[in-house]
C-alpha cells in the first residue's frame, strides 16, 4: 500500500493550503527562481557534466511591512527550486506536474518522474509573454506518489 503523500513531502509550509482534499497529492511552493547565465554541458559518461551557472533573483517587496516579495518575470526560461523536499523510499516514484492555475497565469514547467529523494526539487519554468508575477512561497507544482 502506498504511503500517504504527507509522509513523502517534508518541509511544507501549510498543510491546509497544500494538501489536496482527496489527500493523494500535495501542492509544492516556489522557493527560489534564477536566470541561466551560461550553458551547462553533458557527455555520455558523466565525467564532463557541468550545471549551467545560475543567478538567483531577489523577490521585491512592495513595502517594508510586506512579509513576502514578488518575482516579476519576463518571458523566458528560469530555474525554479521548490521549498519542499521529497523523501522517497526505494521503489517509490513521484510525479511532479505544474499546477493548473500556473498555466492559466502564463507559465509552465515539464512533468517529471522522480525516483529518488530530493532536498530541493528543481525544474525549468517557462514564462509566456507578457510575463508573470510570482509571490514568494506561491503554490506552483503538484506532486503525486505512484
Amino acid at each position: 500500500m502506498p504511503r500517504a503523500i504527507e509522509q513523502v513531502v517534508t518541509n511544507y509550509i501549510h498543510a491546509g493550503k497544500q494538501l489536496s482534499e482527496e489527500t493523494s497529492s500535495m501542492l509544492l511552493t516556489a522557493g527560489r527562481i534564477g536566470t541561466f547565465e551560461g550553458k551547462g554541458s553533458l557527455d555520455f559518461g558523466g565525467s564532463e557534466y557541468s550545471a549551467a551557472p545560475v543567478s538567483w533573483l531577489q523577490p521585491v517587496k512592495g513595502s517594508a511591512e510586506d512579509k513576502h516579495g514578488w518575482w516579476r518575470l519576463q518571458p523566458g526560461s528560469y530555474l525554479l527550486e521548490l521549498n519542499e523536499s521529497l523523501q522517497l523510499h526505494s521503489g517509490e516514484t513521484a510525479v511532479l506536474q505544474v499546477w493548473e492555475e500556473v498555466v492559466r497565469a502564463g507559465a509552465s514547467h515539464p512533468t517529471q518522474l522522480i525516483r529518488s529523494s530530493r532536498e530541493t526539487p528543481a525544474t525549468v519554468l517557462q514564462v509566456a509573454a507578457p510575463g508573470i508575477d510570482i509571490k514568494e512561497n506561491a503554490r506552483i507544482s503538484r506532486v503525486y506518489l505512484l
